[in-house]
């Protein structure tokens, strides 16, 4: 693809009086949508049979799908920042969620939104934030955080007042299934905040979806004749675990099948609240908690399906990169735990689903077997734009894999710094790697795992101190500590041997 300048994109914006065929071609745009702790399979394409996601489905179909992408960190925060700057979190600094009183990113930081800034593109973010003070960022500096939840205070004042019993994000009585509310009753947690699943009358217009893609809808109309990049981030399928008519009844439960791995569970995380809690669930509540769930998905591809419209209407479709990705996963019943608060950095809450469309550049149906990352969207974009993509860039653009040129033997890293809360004892860290045949997590307070993905994908089996992996796990941790000095990861002199 030609490059793109500066100048020529600057040039494009311009309103010159040449002619249509004199005028140089307008820059693509970027449409990235974010899901936050949406599974890796939690989708059609990605073969999961009963959940219903039409249009994410058809993203796959146009363009392209990877298999094993790795987020950073299961957390919200980091990763969100490394999507923006292709770093990891012990390069960005951001290694715990952040606080809405946070500064936040750094505004020196390099972003993909700065890049197009400086070529002339318009950069707007709708949905969740989750980084601070979002101005702060000088893609973003006339841009500040728009607060769903008020705009949900403002409307349910004039809603009935709700009767006894659990509320919902609007305001609106949550109607749980006697499974959900006999494990509310027995769980002894932090609680329940985080722990009420079930049904609400919140008409679908007023859900915090809707209005992040009315928003976005709206700005499509008013920047589709220059070059933008729009970031959609919807809150959903993350707690609270509600979800409306027709959404809630959309995928019958008994047609839910349960993971193969959840009686399996290391002893580490049975003393996490997803577990406690899972187990106070059975397979009854379990198979609930992942009817809503999917139910919200689909709730969520409904208001996706609402953006590519209005982008086809506006004529901007051919010219438009989408991206659809996750901040992180979900348990997803895997062993036996809900949400995302494991201990041990498991394939549910690590892997993310990534697609891509770009007609015309991007061909259709690709199947991408090569690991990813979070930190490679960045450069792929500018890659694929034709912008530059700074040196300090930990990613790699994925251009050259989508096309076919696939490396099975390219590892991947994630990390996460563990703050000293909760039955964890002090604060710790984890450092990650994984192959496709492999996954070695190092974690400093001296409980690390090794999982053999090729014949134990669902990870019931710790072979860390297994004499016949020895060798897979001396060579792992060797490729671990080099990745670390690689990138200056400041934890690097208090990695053990293996």
């Amino acid at each position: 693809m030609e490059s793109i300048t500066r100048r020529t994109a600057l040039s494009a914006l311009s309103g010159s009086a040449l002619s249509a065929a004199q005028r140089p071609a307008r820059p693509p745009n970027v449409l990235l949508v974010i899901s936050d702790q949406l599974h890796h399979r939690a989708y059609g394409a990605a073969g999961n049979c009963v959940i219903q996601t039409p249009n994410v489905d058809r993203l796959a179909r146009q363009g392209a799908r990877f298999e094993s992408v790795l987020s950073p960190t299961p957390f919200c925060s980091p990763t969100r920042a490394s999507l923006m700057t292709g770093l990891y979190p012990h390069q960005h600094g951001i290694i715990r969620n952040l606080p809405r009183t946070s500064d936040g990113l750094a505004p020196d930081l390099p972003t993909t939104e700065q890049v197009l800034l400086d070529a002339g593109y318009e950069a707007r973010q709708f949905g969740k934030w989750h980084l601070g003070e979002k101005t702060r960022v000088p893609a973003y500096a006339s841009d500040p955080e728009a607060s769903y939840r008020e705009h949900f205070r403002t409307i349910s004042k004039g809603m009935p007042e709700p009767g006894p019993g659990p509320i919902s994000r609007v305001g609106r009585p949550i109607f749980p299934t006697e499974a959900v509310r006999a494990a509310n009753e027995r769980y002894d947690g932090n609680g329940p905040s985080n722990t009420w699943i079930g049904r609400t009358d919140v008409p679908p217009e007023h859900t915090e979806e809707a209005w992040i893609a009315d928003r976005a809808i709206e700005s499509l109309r008013r920047v589709a004749d220059r070059p933008f990049f729009l970031t959609v981030s919807f809150p959903a399928p993350h707690a609270l675990w509600v979800i409306n008519e027709p959404y809630y009844g959309l995928h019958p439960r008994k047609d839910i099948p349960l993971p193969t791995n959840r009686n399996s569970v290391q002893e580490e995380d049975r003393r996490t609240a997803a577990w406690r809690f899972g187990q106070l669930l059975g397979e009854e509540g379990m198979r609930e908690y992942l009817g809503v769930y999917y139910g919200m998905v689909a709730m969520l591809d409904a208001n996706l399906g609402r953006i590519l419209g209005e982008l086809q209407a506006l004529g901007r479709e051919s010219d438009t990169l989408v991206v659809f990705t996750a901040d992180h996963g979900d348990m997803q019943g895997g062993h036996g735990m809900y949400d995302k608060t494991s201990y041990s950095m498991y394939e549910e809450t690590t892997r993310v689903p990534l697609v891509m469309r770009f007609p015309g550049r991007i061909p259709e149906g690709q199947t991408v077997k090569t690991h990813a990352g979070t930190c490679d969207i960045s450069p792929t974009i500018l890659d694929y734009l034709g912008l530059p993509i700074s040196d300090s860039v930990a990613g790699e653009s994925l251009r050259g894999f989508i096309e076919g040129r696939e490396d099975l033997d390219r590892p991947m890293f994630a990390e996460r710094d563990r703050s000293a809360w909760g039955s964890e004892g002090p604060a710790h860290f984890q450092r990650l790697i994984r192959t496709h045949g492999w996954k070695y997590s190092y974690h400093s307070r001296g409980d690390s795992q090794l999982f053999d993905l090729a014949n134990d994908p669902g990870e019931t089996q710790n072979l860390v101190h297994e004499r016949s992996a020895r060798s897979a796990k001396l060579r792992l941790h060797a490729d671990l500590v080099r990745w670390m000095l690689e990138t200056g990861d400041p934890r690097t002199a208090e990695m053990n041997a293996a």
